[in-house]
């Protein structure tokens, strides 16, 4: 009779032993799919990983949105920088992220497909998930507050005559190519100087080490209120909208053939539907708070919106123009 009683309550626990794992089962079962449709998204914090330098346009753009976007969203919002190799290294760590709305790149989209076109990434332009733009401006040319080539014409003739040094961001990327667009357009040839981000130009600029560069609008405007710098140029086709009494390259090289850059957030390929969508109404409403607003215009970040639908179609097109500069831009690797 015990020998029964044994055996029945093994039996009983094994029985018991799968039926919870059938629930168990289960509960995943009905639980996995609500949370790959973002139906409780977020619950925890969302980092935007920026491609650049602590210091510059996209940082600084990132440390402005963070309260705002963390307010909307309900939950914080931390910034990681993660520089280097011109901005390949966060591009694929992100692509190669788990598409769940917590990994978002900060990104600099021209850097981002010239780096596609002339290197062998992990990445393809059109795979992420793209949420909005907050930026389509060209960049900015500065020299020192008290700089003697004080305007646009005066440092092309002199570079002309003496040996500019003349930074910019990345090698073989968007920013270098915008170089070799202003030398070609100008026929000067400046002694040309990389670096990771354009906090790290002004600060070289300012310390007298470099002569000239090629910053983020946003940044070198910052950097002039406070009398680091002097922007003296944009680097584009037509002036600024707002500063429109600084000259554009084109006004002084009709042959310039430089254009903007793109800037936007961007996550993983895969990324729910409900969850672009919610990080997209999130986004907007953050950049539309009265907070944000005068945050921006502060510090020259004059913010552009366009969805994600007409952002990832022009990337597409920039991707389709860029090709052409391919040799170009590979013959600079070597």
């Amino acid at each position: 009779m015990a020998k029964n009683f044994f055996y029945g309550a093994r039996k009983a626990k094994r029985i018991f032993g799968t039926l919870l794992f059938l629930l168990l089962g289960l509960g995943l079962t009905m639980v996995t799919p609500v949370e790959a449709r973002g139906d409780e998204w977020p619950t925890k914090a969302v980092r935007l990983i920026v491609p650049f330098s602590a210091g510059g346009l996209v940082d600084t753009f990132a440390r402005g949105l963070q309260p705002y976007l963390s307010k909307e969203l309900g939950v914080a919002v931390v910034v990681e920088d993660m520089p280097g190799a011109g901005t390949r290294i966060a591009n694929e760590y992100v692509y190669a992220q788990k598409p769940d709305g917590y990994t978002i790149l900060v990104a600099n989209s021209a850097e981002l497909t010239v780096g596609e076109i002339i290197h062998d990434v992990d990445y393809k332009t059109e795979n992420f998930t793209y949420i909005d733009t907050f930026l389509k401006e060209q960049p900015a040319l500065v020299v020192k507050a008290d700089s003697p080539y004080n305007t646009l014409e005066k440092l092309i003739e002199a570079a002309k005559k003496e040996r500019i040094i003349f930074g910019h961001i990345g090698t073989a990327g968007f920013y270098h190519l915008q170089t070799l667009l202003i030398e070609e357009a100008t026929g000067v040839q400046f002694a040309k100087v990389p670096y990771k981000g354009g906090a790290p130009i002004g600060s070289n600029i300012q310390g007298g080490f470099i002569h000239a560069g090629i910053v983020g609008f946003g940044f070198g405007v910052k950097q002039e209120k406070v009398g680091n710098l002097r922007v003296i140029g944009v680097n584009g086709q037509e002036r600024h909208k707002v500063y429109s009494d600084i000259p554009c390259v084109k006004d002084i090289a009709p042959d310039f053939k430089g254009g903007p850059y793109v800037m936007g957030l961007l996550g993983p390929p895969g990324l729910p539907d409900k969850i672009r969508d919610k990080l997209e109404k999130a986004y907007q409403d953050a950049i539309n708070d009265e907070g944000f607003v005068k945050w921006s215009q502060k510090n020259a970040i004059y913010v552009t919106s366009m969805g994600h639908e007409k952002y990832k179609d022009l990337m597409i097109d920039f991707k389709q123009s860029y090709m052409k500069y391919r040799d170009k831009l590979k013959a600079l690797m070597k």
